[in-house]
């Protein structure tokens, strides 16, 4: 389980770089019983961050607009008065601003729409409809998990979760090999196929892509971060860097050597990493004394919200942050793009392992260090 989200475009699900002319969008609803007054909303990137906003008459809107690069957006609703600014964002599609008319279509609101019209739309729809409901299935379990104290159960539970999650890949892979040509497969590829975890399927999806689609912004992170795992794979030795601790004191990866290190990137939002939190203490506290440390590694942006989860998930080893430009910082030079990512370094800081997470975590380090 883990956070498809790249730490490189964190504003918008995807901007491509692909087209240099200016692409006039025209997005047309219609939507079933929606309460009305009622509002579309979409939020868009040019050379700043555009918003736009839309009445429903009658069951339908009409949003219109131009982005200089083709890019992957969320419009959402809000019905009956309902704030803009209400925090419930589950009404919502995800479409792609391009040339041409945009359909959406629902039997109620947002949440079962439909998308079509021009190319990439029905691109995307194609991909929605290969998944089928395998995410909310997962969802459902991740709920369970929550709230399951039996650890037999929660074991079940990730099995499920696991099995899910193979069949999920499977008829990613075939959309991403069936559309070697779409922006919608580079963006379904990156989002879903982390490189750390299998670098070699990665660059055989990626080299099968067309050379437009490749030298997209997209593409060219994604090629980036596949570059990274052969720089940073097993047997290579981690880069050192510098980052500040809670107390703001620098800290180098260097001054660990002669322990066995845990390097885990996570951040406070990410619903993975904080689950993850109880398998790291756990291990923690077997390992502490026999040359093991972790270091967590936020890529959280705002202090308050890293030190609060730092204190309520017990990270009582070394915790780091750097503030800056995703584009410069320690994620970025290992090449980390999904959390929580990890690597486990030996004495002498060769990588020696890749994302243990669990109870592969903590079999790792009793064969080590036991």
């Amino acid at each position: 389980m883990r956070c498809k989200v790249s730490m490189l475009l964190v504003l918008l699900a995807g901007s491509f770089g692909m087209a240099k002319a200016q692409q006039h969008f025209v997005i047309k609803g219609k939507l079933g019983h929606v309460k009305e007054p009622a509002k579309v909303f979409i939020m868009y990137r040019n050379r700043y961050i555009q918003t736009d906003s839309a009445e429903v008459k009658n069951n339908e809107f009409t949003l219109s607009g131009s982005v200089d690069l083709k890019q992957r957006v969320n419009i959402f609703m809000r019905q009956g008065g309902e704030r803009v600014n209400s925090g419930r964002i589950s009404d919502q599609v995800a479409i792609y601003l391009e040339d041409g008319v945009i359909e959406v279509t629902s039997p109620d609101s947002l949440t079962h729409a439909k998308v079509g019209g021009s190319q990439l739309n029905k691109d995307q729809q194609e991909m929605v409809n290969s998944v089928g409901n395998l995410k909310e299935l997962q969802a459902g379990i991740v709920e369970k998990f929550k709230n399951e104290p039996d650890s037999v159960k929660r074991m079940q539970l990730m099995d499920d979760y696991k099995q899910l999650d193979v069949l999920l890949q499977t008829n990613l892979v075939g959309f991403i090999q069936s559309h070697p040509n779409s922006l919608v497969a580079m963006h379904a590829l990156k989002n879903n196929f982390n490189p750390t975890d299998n670098v070699e399927l990665a660059s055989s999806l990626f080299n099968a892509m067309s050379d437009s689609v490749k030298a997209s912004s997209s593409g060219e992170i994604y090629k980036e971060a596949i570059e990274n795992v052969f720089k940073l794979g097993i047997g290579k030795t981690a880069p050192d860097f510098a980052a500040k601790d809670l107390l703001g004191t620098e800290k180098h990866l260097s001054d660990f050597r002669g322990k066995y290190v845990l390097l885990d990137f996570w951040a406070s939002w990410c619903g993975p990493c904080r689950r993850e939190s109880p398998n790291l203490v756990s291990s923690y506290e077997k390992f502490r004394n026999k040359k093991f440390e972790i270091i967590s590694f936020s890529v959280d942006k705002e202090a308050d919200d890293w030190k609060k989860a730092v204190e309520k998930d017990q990270y009582t080893w070394t915790n780091l942050v750097d503030f800056i430009d995703p584009n410069t910082s320690v994620a970025k030079l290992y090449g980390v793009t999904a959390l929580p990512t990890n690597f486990l370094l030996d004495p002498t800081g060769k990588i020696i392992a890749l994302n243990l997470r669990g109870e592969d975590l903590e079999k790792q380090l009793a064969a080590i260090l036991n």
